[in-house]
């Protein structure tokens, strides 16, 4: 069964939701569903170590993607991140929500098609013990979705 987009990012959401609510320990293993026309889905487990690992993973399966364009017909990921919310826009000297103490958790999902790609996101919400008690829709919108993830299908 061919999932749309959005069937496809609310499919990663409720995977996330059953692995972190509740669990302190917790963690989203980053990975990558593919959804090919004449083949079974496909899942990539993505461990991203570092940022150098993470940079060649999404190398490496932005090439396979070209690779399979024809028979592919949609992608998702998922993974935690960190973000910060900001009054300007980013500009130089502008700390990395890693290295801020105003940083906060959210879980990312991005998809994509042949004709485009979407993305939402999710703060991680924590209880008095530090437990994963919800996740809460970002609902500041992404009229521009822009990055390594964004259009892995297209032609650039």
């Amino acid at each position: 069964m061919t999932l749309s987009l959005d069937e496809m990012i609310e499919a990663m959401h409720t995977h996330a939701r059953a692995v972190l609510i509740g669990d302190e320990k917790a963690q989203v293993l980053p990975f990558f569903h593919v959804q090919f026309k004449d083949g079974p889905d496909t899942i990539v487990p993505a461990p991203f170590q570092d940022e150098r690992t993470k940079s060649m993973f999404i190398a490496a399966i932005k090439a396979t993607l070209k690779l399979c364009r024809p028979s592919v017909v949609n992608y998702a990921f998922v993974s935690e991140c960190w973000m910060l919310r900001q009054d300007h826009p980013p500009r130089n000297g502008d700390l990395l929500p890693s290295q801020s103490e105003r940083r906060i958790e959210c879980l990312v999902v991005s998809a994509g098609d042949h004709q485009g790609g979407k993305i939402k996101m999710w703060e991680i919400v924590r209880d008095d013990k530090g437990r994963p008690s919800d996740l809460v829709e970002n609902e500041e919108g992404y009229d521009i979705f822009e990055g390594r993830l964004a259009n892995m299908l297209n032609d650039d």
